[in-house]
């Protein structure tokens, strides 16, 4: 059987002037168009480091952090993406595109996604980037589509698109061949969207200033933030807790990184004279899965487990094969995790498969980094086909309301 071995080596989050990559977990990359500029925010450190400002960037627009731990973003009126892989360079990913390229994200498959506004005469689309370059349509869309995000379900390999459309005060679903569900309507400038860890939606509104909640089920938008506590919002991130990273661009009061926990306590994170008018943001996640998730799963591989703040401290892993409702946390917690108790969930919970998983229970080490690993090279090649488990990491912390101090994103594994 051919084995694929793949395996991170993650660089620990030190205070240094320069940044360090590839990216430590946990970590904001922001977007900026006044100057021109990508930077990197460290938790840890609470610093800001520059990752380019270089001079053909004019305005760059939405990023995202992909699994080889580089930075993909896109240049709104320089009509091209660009990444800053692991070791600083700034590369072009695509260039005179036919759209302008809005907000970017990386589907289950390695590809890259991107919102395209009308620009000359091609149409307003979600479009593709796969990995030798070639750019697809996956749907024209009406109404100048702004956010994107990957939600973790879906028939389709590269899973489904959570879509805003701001002019037409939509949110909607569009899979991976291009059909298209409408999840809500009648929003006021839908601009930001990511998932509450139980499936159900957090939208910025642009037009008010405030979060609203829809249900994954369906139903009425409720306000989550008000509009007091937010200003010209131009991008929403999850943070893997139940909370969510916002930016703001300039306004009243000035170009601002928010968080809001999963409490729905918001909290100024960034935000002084040295930022401009801050535009995408993307959170660096704590578990990393091979490098192209949705190809070739069989034989030997690992994950990598990185929570530089969190050094010496004990974790256990969890899988499950299907995600939302997830379960909701004890104890005042108002975190969660959107992992479902089925049988995979029950066996692996601080335990894992003996002679197939190893590390899925550890301490991690004076970096805050893991490795987690399975090896199926006893099963026959293909076993697993088609098969779809979600991965999620917990770090312990006995003094944290239901012993977790930290989780890190889930991650979507498909075996081919």
């Amino acid at each position: 059987m051919r084995r694929v071995a793949v395996l991170f080596l993650l660089a620990a989050a030190t205070a240094s002037a320069q940044p360090l990559l590839p990216v430590p977990g946990g970590s904001i990359i922001l977007t900026d168009s006044s100057p021109p500029t990508v930077s990197m925010y460290d938790p840890v450190t609470g610093s800001t480091a520059v990752l380019t400002n270089a001079s053909t960037l004019v305005i760059p627009a939405g990023c995202v952090v992909t699994y080889q731990r580089d930075v993909v973003f896109t240049d709104w009126i320089g009509i091209s993406i660009y990444r800053v892989d692991v070791l600083g360079n700034l590369t072009t990913v695509a260039t005179g595109l036919l759209n302008q390229p809005t907000r970017v994200a990386q589907d289950h498959n390695g590809d890259i996604i991107y919102t395209g506004n009308a620009w000359g005469y091609a149409p307003a689309s979600l479009m593709r980037i796969d990995s030798i370059g070639s750019i697809t349509t996956i749907a024209v869309l009406a109404g100048n589509p702004f956010d994107v995000k990957v939600e973790k379900t879906g028939a389709l390999p590269s899973g489904d698109f959570l879509v805003t459309l701001p002019l037409l005060g939509e949110l909607i679903r569009v899979d991976g061949a291009g059909g298209m569900t409408t999840l809500a309507t009648g929003l006021a400038g839908p601009i930001g969207v990511d998932t509450f860890p139980n499936g159900d939606y957090a939208v910025a509104l642009s037009s008010t200033d405030e979060i609203v909640r829809i249900p994954r089920a369906g139903g009425t938008p409720t306000t989550w933030v008000p509009s007091s506590q937010l200003g010209n919002i131009k991008d929403l991130v999850a943070d893997g807790e139940g909370g969510f990273f916002v930016t703001e661009a300039g306004g009243a009061l000035g170009a601002r990184l928010m968080r809001v926990d999963a409490g729905g306590n918001v909290t100024q994170v960034l935000g002084n004279a040295a930022f401009g008018f801050f535009q995408g943001a993307a959170h660096s996640p704590h578990l990393n899965a091979p490098l192209a998730p949705g190809t070739g799963l069989n034989g030997l591989f690992g994950l990598a487990i990185d929570f530089p703040a969190m050094p010496t401290m004990p974790y256990t892993t969890i899988v499950s094969g299907s995600l939302f409702p997830g379960i909701a946390f004890a104890g005042g917690d108002p975190r969660g995790t959107p992992l479902n108790p089925d049988s995979l969930f029950l066996q692996s919970f601080g335990i894992g498969f003996p002679g197939i998983t190893a590390g899925w229970v550890g301490v991690l080490d004076g970096s805050g980094q893991g490795v987690i690993t399975m090896n199926l090279t006893p099963f026959p090649a293909g076993a697993f086909a088609g098969t779809r488990v979600h991965i999620q990491v917990g770090v312990i912390d006995v003094t944290a309301p239901t012993s977790i101090g930290a989780m890190s994103d889930a991650e979507t594994l498909l075996f081919q």
